[in-house]
């Protein structure tokens, strides 16, 4: 059993962390499996529209697998290790809980179940990666930073008063309902859909953690190159070097 899953419907990826047993926790395989999938929606000339969910109803995502801590983890956050136009929604059941919080926050809607919960517990276990930090221009400033804080939990009817997600909605009803919402994007024009992402995003502006990751996504590709390997190997054998560009 893979710890994500992609599957395609009429113009709709669904992207699932496929972890139930562990509430959908974030392992080094859950980064890697959302990578991938963030890539391939925006790659994919089919899938108009993506919707995130967590396997099980039990939890949209429990957070970093404190088990297996994953490496990286700001590679498996929509809109932030790879670049799209592409609207994307998250379906909240259950907890939000760290990490699984934050992609809430970066994502482009949000559909939540009433029952729902989002804690931030950082604050109360003395770690914090930063990117949640980049909240502002996505909530209420004064409430966010409260509950970030705080690090007390955040019922779903909350985060649609600060403007966290879009709906709230009745139990066992939340992936249906972002299921419908993708389904209403995905109708229309896509070309005018995703203009009206990419203008609006960059009217927002990056915290330093948005800045950062991505440069250091590039300084690591030329760092771990071959061609980083192939130069310091002629200067040592004193001849000019064959570059690839890999």
């Amino acid at each position: 059993m893979t710890a994500t899953t992609y599957e395609s419907r009429d113009g709709i990826a669904l992207i699932t962390i496929n972890r139930a047993d562990a509430r959908n926790a974030i392992n080094n395989e859950v980064v890697r499996g959302l990578s991938e999938a963030w890539a391939c929606f925006a790659a994919s000339a089919d899938d108009r529209v993506a919707v995130l969910a967590g396997a099980g109803g039990q939890a949209f995502s429990a957070g970093a697998d404190l088990r297996d801590m994953p490496k990286d983890i700001w590679r498996a956050m929509p809109n932030f290790s790879v670049r799209c136009d592409k609207p994307i929604i998250c379906a909240v059941t259950g907890f939000a809980v760290g990490a699984g919080s934050t992609f809430v926050m970066l994502a482009d809607l949000a559909v939540a179940e009433e029952q729902a919960q989002f804690l931030y517990p950082e604050a109360k276990i003395g770690a914090f990666a930063g990117v949640m930090a980049g909240f502002p221009p996505r909530m209420q400033y004064k409430a966010g930073l409260e509950w970030l804080m705080t690090g007390d939990p955040m019922s779903a009817q909350r985060a649609y008063e600060i403007g966290l997600v879009n709906r709230v909605v009745p139990q066992g009803q939340g992936l249906a309902a972002a299921l419908e919402l993708a389904g209403k994007i995905a109708a229309n024009a896509p070309l005018v859909v995703q203009a009206m992402k990419a203008i609006a995003r960059d009217t927002l502006p990056l915290s330093p953690t948005e800045r950062y990751y991505p440069q250091r996504a590039m300084l690591d590709g030329i760092a771990n190159s071959e061609d980083i390997q192939e130069g310091v190997a002629s200067f040592k054998e004193k001849r000019p070097p064959r570059f690839t560009g890999r």
